[in-house]
């Protein structure tokens, strides 16, 4: 009876807090020499009547088809050169990739494209018999090793294509291939990948930002150092890459000491302060390995709070904040919060809670009154203001 009271409350909609989603067209640019819109539905997840039941479905069904598709799955670039590796220490192969389109959607959306897409997948890894080369997929792009022909290939995806009328697919060949943003290349045997930039996006432009735009730049240059530093095999294409990422900065008017101390405090922090004056192939590698490392425990540091987030653990606050010392005031308001927000109708595990603080700046009375509370469901009882 409890397990169907709570499948039910999950269910619930409250038809007073309903409001229809917004609509946006984007331009479409993945296409070469041709532009087109596309429709995205931008849903709030407490605001969307279907909201509920996709994030119910979604719960259910991911974690089986994640499941099946995480041997074969990228998250991201880096992830993807994370498995290549793995791979080319064994075998040495040609890299070969296709872009097979399809529309993106919302929650559950995802979960059913991947479902779609391991099907086909399947089919196709049982048409080139793929079982020991490298093989995955990142939403829509497939990047795969080939050792028979081209020809055969060619044959074999032109009757794939034939049975499946309802999957189009452009196909790429070579030793050196654009997957994602990573450029990959296999030199006389060796392995060379390197960030890549489509000639179709514009060039030395900073991400668009709401509110404390010199705080997410800052956040934006240093992972753009990160993502560099795992993409590229060469100190010398790390070096281009980070000259790029300083002229960005600086072209859209941060000053040069902006740029330095950022740089500086990103070296120094990974140890590897040597690599500013003197390009050490030998130190860059020592950087390159301990950042792909860390690649692991952020993803257990991410599941970890997916988990907490499940099962309303954990709490994502954020407070004005213009200057001063935050510690002791963080310290200070989470055992405040740690005391008070306990559900006493939870068992005991539940109700040990994680707090998260993050300062914001608001640079306007609008920002801040259409800022939405919390979501956990300690904030929407009765009697709670917050």
């Amino acid at each position: 009876k409890n397990n169907k009271e709570n499948e039910f409350k999950k269910l619930y909609v409250h038809f007073d807090q309903i409001q229809l989603p917004y609509l946006y067209f984007l331009p479409d640019v993945s296409k070469t020499n041709d532009i087109s819109l596309k429709a995205i539905i931008a849903v709030s997840s407490k605001s969307s009547i279907t909201s509920r039941l996709s994030q119910f479905l979604d719960e259910l069904l991911r974690p089986i088809i994640q499941r099946a598709i995480e041997p074969t799955a990228f998250i991201n670039g880096t992830d993807f050169l994370q498995k290549l590796n793995v791979y080319v220490n064994n075998k040495k192969n040609d890299f070969n990739s296709k872009t097979i389109g399809s529309p993106k959607g919302l929650l559950l959306s995802e979960t059913l494209y991947h479902i779609y897409a391991f099907h086909w997948q399947k089919l196709l890894l049982e048409k080139l018999s793929l079982e020991t080369q490298f093989f995955g997929r990142c939403q829509n792009q497939i990047c795969f090793t080939w050792n028979r022909s081209t020809n055969e290939l060619h044959e074999i995806l032109q009757t794939f294509g034939r049975e499946h009328s309802n999957i189009e697919f452009d196909m790429k060949i070579d030793s050196s291939v654009q997957f994602l943003d990573v450029h990959v290349s296999n030199y006389h045997g060796t392995l060379f990948t390197r960030v890549y930039h489509d000639s179709n996006s514009q060039k030395y432009t900073l991400p668009y930002v709401v509110g404390n735009s010199k705080r997410a730049h800052s956040h934006w240059l240093r992972s753009a150092l990160i993502r560099a530093v795992r993409y590229c095999t060469s100190v010398y294409d790390f070096n281009q890459e980070r000259f790029y990422l300083q002229a960005t900065c600086l072209v859209n008017g941060y000053s040069l000491e902006f740029v330095d101390h950022r740089i500086h405090h990103f070296f120094t922090y990974f140890d590897a302060t040597s690599l500013l004056s003197v390009s050490n192939q030998d130190e860059y590698d020592k950087l390159h390995r301990r950042l792909m490392t860390y690649i692991g425990e952020q993803k257990e540091y991410h599941l970890k709070n997916k988990e907490l987030e499940k099962n309303n653990q954990l709490i994502r606050l954020n407070y004005l904040h213009e200057f001063g010392v935050k510690h002791e005031f963080n310290k200070q308001l989470k055992e405040i919060l740690s005391k008070n927000l306990v559900d006493k109708n939870a068992p005991f595990i539940k109700q040990q809670l994680m707090i998260n603080l993050s300062t914001i700046h608001q640079y306007s009375l609008n920002s801040l009154l259409s800022q939405q509370k919390p979501s956990h469901p300690l904030f929407n009882k009765e009697k709670m203001f917050f």
